[in-house]
């Protein structure tokens, strides 16, 4: 199994049934807002997070769904929908915990590598994230939903991905199943 295909099953069988309703409707609506939002023809202006917290917001969620033969989660807006959950929708104390986070993940690129994480190398990068995915509680264990800033960064990343239609169409995941066929006679279709 490639890793897309690992984050894929995973997102689908874990990330999103663990939201809580009201969370699910708060970041569907997120991602709507996100989609519906007219390209100004530029980059994307944080609301929440500083340009330079946002670019490390897409150069993790990159590494955590990068490009291959389908988009990756810079490419479908993930890092905006981030910033629109840490604007919106994140309580004061969860937006400066993702904000402290992005600065100690900044912090650590900086001692070990003698610079910021937006300027290293993308395999210097690759290791500073698996170090952070290797902190993460195993799949199934008994902490299924662990908090602190990565966890809830790549559950975001998972979430901000796979609601939008590229991500949706993947995984087959489907928030209104079937059809509603209205007021229609039984049998006629109409």
């Amino acid at each position: 199994m490639d890793r897309r295909t690992a984050i894929r099953t995973l997102a689908t069988a874990t990330a999103l049934p663990v939201l809580a309703p009201e969370d699910a409707t708060a970041l569907l609506d997120a991602r709507r807002l996100v989609a519906s939002t007219p390209p100004t023809g530029g980059p994307h202006v944080p609301a929440a997070l500083t340009e330079g917290e946002l670019e490390i917001v897409g150069l993790v969620a990159d590494i955590i769904l990068p490009r291959t033969d389908t988009p990756g989660a810079t490419d479908v807006g993930v890092p905006a929908f981030i910033d629109l959950i840490a604007s919106e929708w994140m309580h004061a104390d969860e937006a400066r915990e993702l904000s402290e986070g992005l600065a100690r993940l900044d912090a650590t690129a900086t001692g070990r590598f003698d610079l910021p994480f937006a300027s290293c190398t993308a395999p210097e990068r690759l290791e500073l994230v698996r170090e952070l995915d290797e902190q993460l509680p195993p799949p199934g264990s008994a902490d299924d939903r662990p908090e602190g800033f990565y966890p809830t960064l790549k559950r975001l990343v998972l979430v901000g991905y796979f609601t939008t239609e590229v991500g949706a169409a993947q995984t087959g995941y489907r928030i209104t199943p079937g059809t509603f066929g209205g007021c229609v006679a039984p049998g006629t279709g109409r």
